[in-house]
């Protein structure tokens, strides 16, 4: 019975950290799309290629509309209230990974506290701080030691779901880049982050296909970080707090991700690549999941986000849990309504 109540453990954990994990990410099961948005028309919203310039369908779209409106500078309009802002650049992520140990004490993410913990330190309350690949201390990514348990007994199944979730269009993450004219070196740069509404294609390889159109959706909370530098096609930005509404199961609450920081990198193709991390208060997330149906499962899971805390000690106690993911993006046209705003 122990052994059956400890998978049952294991799973309800990896399905809750698979939806906790992807900032932004929003299961929309009951928010169906009910806009008008048609994949064959995603070329024609006027996003920045790789070099910097519109794609071809999206130049002809803005030669069009010059000298038809003085707006058409600032952004690109078509039927009714809905438009495209221009000098920006939108990737929808394709698909998410969780951040493993790529070694034994070596892990991708970032120093999210700005304390450099030891295994049995009082500031990680135990829990010793990562190093990351490229030798930076002080990397807080807790799950990933937890995820080195569960991978070997959930993992396929957790990042299937996660994917299906992703292609069916319930979890649609848009990471825009809003006032760039350089896709390589551009020092004015702000980061959104919001979630996307859509039906996508999926291409041949299993995942979303590029240049498609998403409404924005008003409906979620929009995560924004201003003054940033794009370098040699790399950015850093944070640090961030997204609210991630969480629908999974019986579940139905909205998990709060603090001191949240993302690194992506534009290939030659425009396509974005990287990781986030951030952390959640283990007592808030506690409560929440024991206000729900799913009371049961949620005094399996809640021990083991309390045992693996990692940051913010009070009283002895940690009470945040470090988490990172990689992502892979592929380009996207953001569509806007001026009659929602």
């Amino acid at each position: 019975m122990r052994s059956q109540t400890n998978s049952l453990a294991l799973k309800y954990v990896a399905l809750l950290i698979s939806f906790m994990m992807s900032f932004g990410m929003i299961a929309c099961t009951s928010n169906e799309s009910s806009s008008t948005n048609d994949s064959n028309i995603a070329s024609s919203a006027g996003s920045t290629g790789a070099d910097g310039n519109m794609g071809s369908a999206g130049s002809d779209m803005i030669e069009e509309m010059e000298g038809a409106s003085e707006q058409a500078n600032e952004m690109l309009y078509f039927e009714g209230e809905r438009y495209v802002r221009s000098q920006t650049h939108a990737n929808i992520v394709q698909s998410f990974q969780f951040l493993e140990l790529e070694d034994d004490g070596i892990a991708r993410g970032f120093d999210l506290d700005g304390i450099l913990s030891e295994d049995g330190d009082e500031e990680g309350c135990g829990h010793g701080d990562f190093v990351s690949p490229e030798g930076r201390e002080g990397v807080d990514n807790q799950l990933a030691e937890l995820w080195a348990t569960l991978a070997p007994l959930v993992g396929e199944q957790v990042h299937a779901l996660l994917q299906n979730a992703i292609n069916e269009g319930r979890v649609l993450v848009v990471l825009e880049l809003e006032g760039v004219d350089d896709l390589q070196n551009d020092d004015e740069v702000t980061l959104n982050v919001f979630r996307g509404v859509a039906r996508p294609l999926i291409g041949t390889q299993g995942l979303i296909s590029s240049d498609q159109t998403f409404d924005y959706d008003y409906d979620s909370p929009l995560s924004t970080v201003s003054g940033l530098q794009l370098k040699d096609g790399t950015l850093i930005a944070g640090p961030l707090e997204l609210n991630i509404p969480i629908t999974i199961l019986s579940l139905d609450i909205i998990a709060k991700v603090e001191f949240a920081r993302v690194q992506l990198t534009l290939n030659d193709e425009g396509e974005m690549s990287g990781y986030l991390s951030g952390a959640m208060n283990v007592p808030e997330l506690s409560e929440a999941l024991l206000n729900t149906d799913a009371q049961n499962e949620a005094r399996i899971v809640v021990p083991f986000f309390e045992r693996n805390a990692d940051m913010v000690p009070v009283d002895d106690t940690c009470t945040y849990i470090s988490m990172g993911m990689a992502f892979e993006g592929t380009r996207a046209y953001i569509v806007r309504d001026h009659s929602q705003e």
